[in-house]
């Protein structure tokens, strides 16, 4: 990782000085990052994974108060080296390129690069970064870096698919605004909004940000393989905390929701997708060390049938902590469960379906500042059709380490 953070650092450090010459303040560069590592046994199977991600933040403040700033993020990540546009594996079959710039085979990439203004209007970033429904997204709690119940990172098994955060956008160019944030005051100040917009999900030539090669199952039956494109991508979200109580007493509140829309491109994709839609809402409830929560989604994952939605996720768990100083401790319990259809011959027994259903149980243990180990032992199991496989299950029992920096 030295390499690659050098190497991100001068590149942020190029973009920040063109920006600097117009501040009062020098740039300055905050780096972040976190790598953790998963190794465990999958039904008598020996297992293991890594994954890594490192940003980089130069930034610096004008004469007249405004923020003006540069993000550069990269990840390394073997396990899962294509964006999956629409949340999960079966939720819509529109399989993306890479996540990121880099050789199709690269478990490397450089995942996002985006600039930033932020000043009393709120703020406004323009490039390639998550969108604000994923920013704002409020899921299931966990103690754990990669290996979760929900939008898994890391995922042993091979067969989880239950997905509740809205990230069909990925990484693709967009444009974001956020407005102050508390800038209602009153009982309404723990609100923060957010639009963004992203023009075009499509190949950009080498696969780079696009949903491509899908497959659909028409109502003949018959398979077809398709390239869907979608135009116009659309999301909003808002994310609201409180605080209930006074002290160290206080029950804290927080409550995220989303909405994704985007045109099918009509000149590309055939009668087998439509327009994407996708709803997400979250709930957490923190009482002193005790935090409890759950999240659910809700797509028709761009394809043409007919049903409203094709896939429906949800997640709950909770966890305690200790704290997050040098020898404290953490639990949790997690459930998550989705289902997945796409019609077939008959709407009533769809020919492709997959119904997964999750459970995990872990404790972890701060090693020092930032460093934590931790166990869990995870079963998955997931029903779907004779033709696609047949019912599955596994039993996970893993032990991942993070560092965050």
């Amino acid at each position: 990782m030295t390499g690659l953070k050098a190497a991100l650092l001068g590149t942020s450090a190029a973009v920040m000085t063109v920006c600097g010459a117009y501040a009062a303040d020098p740039v300055q560069l905050d780096v972040e990052g976190e790598i953790s590592t998963a190794v465990g046994i999958v039904d008598g199977d020996a297992r293991a994974d890594a994954n890594a991600e490192v940003s980089v933040t130069g930034s610096t403040l004008l004469d007249n108060g405004i923020e003006l700033g540069a993000i550069v993020s990269a990840r390394l990540d073997g396990d899962q080296p294509r964006q999956q546009f629409a949340g999960g594996r079966y939720s819509s079959l529109l399989i993306g390129g890479p996540r990121g710039i880099a050789p199709l085979d690269s478990d490397a990439y450089l995942q996002g690069a985006a600039g930033y203004v932020k000043g009393p209007f709120g703020q406004i970033i323009l490039g390639r970064e998550q969108g604000i429904a994923r920013t704002l997204a409020v899921t299931s709690p966990t103690i754990f870096r990669a290996v979760n119940v929900n939008n898994w990172q890391t995922d042993l098994s091979g067969i989880n698919d239950v997905h509740t955060v809205n990230d069909f956008t990925g990484y693709s160019t967009k444009f974001t605004y956020m407005p102050p944030a508390n800038f209602l005051g009153g009982a309404l100040g723990g609100l923060q909004l957010g639009v963004s917009y992203s023009p075009s999900l499509q190949t950009c030539g080498d696969r780079l940000c696009a949903p491509q090669s899908g497959f659909i199952i028409t109502p003949d039956g018959t398979m077809l393989t398709e390239t869907a494109r979608f135009d116009d991508a659309f999301e909003a979200a808002l994310y609201y905390q409180h605080g209930i109580g006074r002290g160290s007493n206080r029950l804290f509140v927080g409550l995220g929701a989303s909405y994704i829309t985007a045109d099918e491109d009509f000149q590309t994709a055939s009668l087998a997708y439509e327009d994407y839609e996708a709803y997400a809402l979250g709930l957490n409830l923190a009482y002193r060390g005790i935090t409890l929560g759950g999240s659910v989604k809700t797509t028709n994952a761009g394809i043409a049938s007919l049903e409203d939605d094709g896939y429906l996720a949800f997640d709950a768990g909770i966890t305690f902590r200790t704290g997050e100083e040098k020898g404290d401790v953490a639990l949790m319990l997690g459930y998550g469960q989705a289902e997945a259809n796409v019609i077939g011959p008959n709407p009533l027994d769809p020919t492709l379906f997959r119904d997964t259903r999750t459970a995990q149980a872990g404790v972890s243990y701060v090693i020092g500042r930032g460093i934590t180990v931790g166990a869990a032992a995870q079963y998955v199991e997931s029903d779907t059709p004779v033709a696609a496989g047949g019912p599955e299950e596994a039993a996970t029992v893993v032990i991942e380490s993070s560092i965050k920096f």
